[in-house]
């Protein structure tokens, strides 16, 4: 095997072998809430989104489970609901695994990233109509500025501690 090739396969394995933790706080009910407000904070987005007369609820998630993790549901470019997957249909679906969502939530995704992921089936819509998007330049954009909001969600990790009920 020639250097480059054992360089990117030790890059890839280091990818795989990230803590699935990592992510556990990625789809967590207040991730999720300070995902929709930075989404709704993004004027030129909805406006985008609104204009292109975007509504659908999104569920994002991991290839192993039968459900998605969590939800968006939007309507006209704004979120109108954000939390856990509460079984509703979706128009959306999206699956990864941790570590595919850990690295792009460290190092962003862009839309040649988002082509080459979904071809190699590490990133999958189990759900939606990812060709229909391509075809409208303006939501390719919006799509690219939904995922790079993903990287400025900030939350404090829970922890009992933090709890006024789990004192005595």
């Amino acid at each position: 095997m020639s250097g480059l090739a054992q360089r990117r396969m030790a890059k890839n394995e280091s990818w795989e072998a990230c803590d699935p933790a990592a992510v556990d706080d990625v789809f967590s009910e207040p991730w999720m809430q300070e995902y929709a407000r930075l989404w709704n904070a993004e004027q030129a987005m909805v406006t985008e989104l609104a204009r292109q007369r975007f509504s659908a609820v999104i569920g994002y998630g991991f290839p192993d489970c039968a459900a998605p993790k969590s939800m968006l549901v939007v309507r006209l470019g704004l979120v109108e609901c954000a939390g856990r997957y509460d079984g509703r249909e979706l128009d959306w679906d999206l699956r990864a695994a941790p570590a595919h969502w850990s690295r792009w939530l460290h190092q962003g995704i862009d839309l040649s990233t988002i082509l080459v992921e979904i071809g190699a089936n590490r990133f999958q819509i189990w759900k939606g109509d990812h060709k229909r998007i391509l075809r409208k330049p303006p939501l390719v954009g919006a799509l690219l500025r939904a995922f790079a909001l993903m990287l400025e969600v900030r939350v404090q990790p829970h922890s009992d501690d933090d709890d006024p009920a789990a004192s005595g």
